[in-house]
């Protein structure tokens, strides 16, 4: 009995255990497990910034964000992806850098050429800062003007930082006179061809043809000149460039130029009368002609006018320019002579390259046409500080006017010794040609002239006179007390030389300054040529400068006898060489064996002959139209060496002056000729 008690107390036992151990463990839950931590390390680059890093248990999707800075591009994440936002599964710890790049915009460059040329290049897509060289490229007669931004370089540089659309404007270079002058027009392109290369050397070439030109329609009734004996059937007058100077007229640092017109016959007073015209440079070989260039209309009126200087005569820092001429002089066939006198054109600029007739500022045409005492035969003209004030003076026929320093100017006639200011109706004939220089080295300027072929030894102190000088004695800028000299050995001899330029130049290189004098024969009227120089040197009697001739005379080749003369000397670096040379330039009936202008290239002091072969220039025979006139006019005259396509290489003006016809009248052209680098 009592086992069978203990036996149910077991099992009772034994089940209360049982129920509670299934009492403390929950049916179908899983034992508890430890979950791993992962860090997503995000970073950025330079350019911007990125959210969404941090440390999420193992398995975590997280999503990151790039975003870029002002200026920049998110360019893709460190893994190689793209893609933004970029959700990363954490599996592992993981780093990841955003990266970006600086933005590079393209934009659009559109180049249009505008008519009359093309352009090189047409433009398209560039990155942003993207610089672009574009060149505007003329065609035939054109020149370029400006792009259409108001640059007017031939060659510039866009920089991309924007859509861009730029055009090349051309105007025609064929710029025509029109003052009751009938117009020349050519084609636009010349087809120049003839069996000599004029057009072209290996040195030079003939750039812009036609770029200025005027013919003169008006007729005459016929005229005698020189002498009553000398009768000239009606015919048109014609009008020529009978003499240039240069100046930056606009201050660009580019010459420009003044061009002054004669219309022959001067003995013959007409209605129809144009003077000057103003070129302004282009920098590119080729000039415009200014249509408005003055302010009042006078200034265009004047006889005759024959030469011209370009000075600053009012001390404002801009070019102007004085002009002078010989007026009309009248031969009738019983013999009777009148001339009609001119004033002294003065032309002050006005400080943005136009200019205004200021002639009254001259003592004795206060009216503007009143003629200056001592003003008869403007034959000459030549400017200078000839009393020491730092202004420049005028010396021209007798007169010689003072400047006060604003560009007016007192006739100091009386203050010039008697051999600087003959009087022509007395039979002492006239200046035909002078240079102001500083002679002694003084600081102040001298006067040197030479006289027209009118001469004799009655009149001059030496048998073939050539001219006078006057050099300031001891700094006193009075004439009246200067020293006086003289220069013989006239080329031709007396009564049969013409003096038509002279310039002041250090040919030997020793300090001083020497003269060169242009001369022509008298009869044959103005035939010849040659150059006579003189040297400054001391006189060991007394210690003062005298001159003496030279032993040479340039140049020595028959074939320059058969010019015609009246040329001009300019005095300029010609081979870039640092030493000053020597050009002269006369008219011409060119053949193969004479030219209208010559080199003299200064060797240290010895001037050589230029070979003219390397020059190139136009012929009649090449204008369209007038081929068959041949060589029967004037093919070259007055070449002015300028640099007109700033390369600094001396360029030239040229022209053609054809005959005078009864069916056409008279043409002058006016073109350019380039030197080559």
């Amino acid at each position: 009995m009592q086992i069978m008690k203990n036996t149910h107390l077991y099992l009772s036992l034994l089940f209360i255990l049982t129920c509670a151990k299934e009492d403390s463990q929950a049916p179908n839950t899983p034992p508890t497990q430890i979950v791993k931590q992962y860090a997503l390390t995000a970073s950025a680059g330079d350019g911007g910034s990125v959210t969404g890093g941090g440390t999420f248990a193992s398995g975590t999707q997280v999503s990151l964000t790039a975003t870029p800075s002002s200026g920049y591009s998110f360019s893709g994440w460190s893994t190689g992806s793209t893609a933004n936002p970029l959700t990363v599964t954490l599996n592992t710890n993981t780093t990841i850098t955003a990266n970006f790049q600086v933005i590079i915009n393209s934009y659009t460059l559109t180049v249009i050429a505008g008519e009359g040329g093309s352009v090189s290049t047409e433009g398209g897509e560039y990155e942003e800062g993207t610089e672009v060289t574009i060149t505007a490229i003329a065609d035939g007669c054109q020149q370029f003007m400006s792009w259409s931004d108001g640059d007017t370089n031939i060659e510039r540089t866009v920089t991309l930082n924007s859509d861009v659309e730029i055009s090349a404007e051309f105007v025609s270079v064929m710029n025509e006179i029109e003052y009751n002058l009938v117009r020349l027009k050519f084609p636009c392109a010349l087809n120049i061809t003839s069996e000599k290369p004029y057009n072209e050397t290996n040195k030079y070439k003939v750039s812009s043809y036609g770029w200025l030109n005027i013919s003169n329609r008006e007729t005459h009734n016929g005229y005698y000149y020189p002498t009553p004996d000398n009768y000239y059937p009606p015919r048109h007058f014609y009008t020529v460039a009978h003499n240039f100077d240069t100046g930056d007229f606009n201050n660009d640092g580019l010459e420009d130029m003044v061009v002054v017109w004669s219309t022959f016959p001067h003995t013959i007073e007409r209605e129809s009368r144009y003077s000057y015209s103003i070129l302004i440079n282009n920098g590119d070989g080729s000039m415009t002609y200014d249509h408005d260039a003055f302010i009042n209309s006078s200034s265009q009126n004047n006889h005759h006018p024959y030469r011209t200087i370009v000075a600053d005569f009012n001390g404002d820092g801009y070019n102007d320019f004085v002009s002078v001429g010989s007026g009309v002089s009248v031969v009738t066939a019983n013999g009777y002579g009148n001339n009609i006198w001119q004033r002294i054109p003065l032309m002050i600029n006005t400080g943005d390259g136009k200019f205004i007739d200021s002639s009254s500022n001259i003592e004795g045409q206060e009216d503007g046409f009143s003629p200056v005492e001592g003003m008869d035969f403007g034959h000459h003209i030549s400017v200078g500080d000839v009393d020491g004030d730092g202004d420049i003076d005028i010396y021209s026929a007798s007169a010689l006017l003072i400047n006060d320093g604003n560009g007016n100017f007192t006739n100091k006639i009386n203050e010039l010794p008697s051999s600087l200011r003959p009087i022509q109706d007395s039979g002492q004939g006239f200046i035909m040609t002078s240079v102001i220089a500083d002679f002694n080295n003084d600081g102040i300027d001298d006067i040197f002239a030479s006289y027209a072929d009118s001469a004799n030894q009655s009149q001059q102190p030496n048998e073939g006179y050539t001219g006078v000088y006057s050099i300031s004695k001891n700094g006193n800028p009075s004439y009246i007390e200067s020293d006086i000299g003289y220069l013989s050995d006239a080329k031709y001899g007396i009564n049969n030389t013409k003096f038509n330029s002279a310039v002041a130049y250090d040919i030997n290189l020793d300090g001083f300054k020497d003269i060169i004098v242009s001369v022509t024969r008298a009869s044959p009227y103005y035939e010849g040529r040659a150059l006579q120089v003189f040297l400054n040197v001391e006189n060991s009697s007394t210690g003062k400068r005298k001159f003496e001739s030279a032993d040479y005379l340039l140049p020595d080749e028959s074939s320059m006898d058969e010019m015609h003369g009246e040329g001009r000397l300019s005095v300029i670096d010609i081979n870039n060489d640092g030493i000053l040379d020597i050009a002269h330039s006369v008219v011409t009936n060119m053949n193969e064996e004479s030219y209208g202008l010559s080199f003299y290239l200064n060797n240290n002091g010895s001037l050589t002959l230029f070979d003219m072969n390397e020059f190139a220039f136009m012929s009649q025979e090449q204008i369209p139209g007038k081929e068959n006139w041949g060589l029967n006019g004037f093919n070259l005259r007055k070449a002015m060496p300028i640099n007109l396509d700033n390369s600094g290489w001396i360029d030239y003006i040229s022209t053609i002056d054809t005959s005078d016809t009864e069916e056409d009248g008279g043409y002058s052209i006016l073109y350019s000729v380039l030197a080559k680098d």
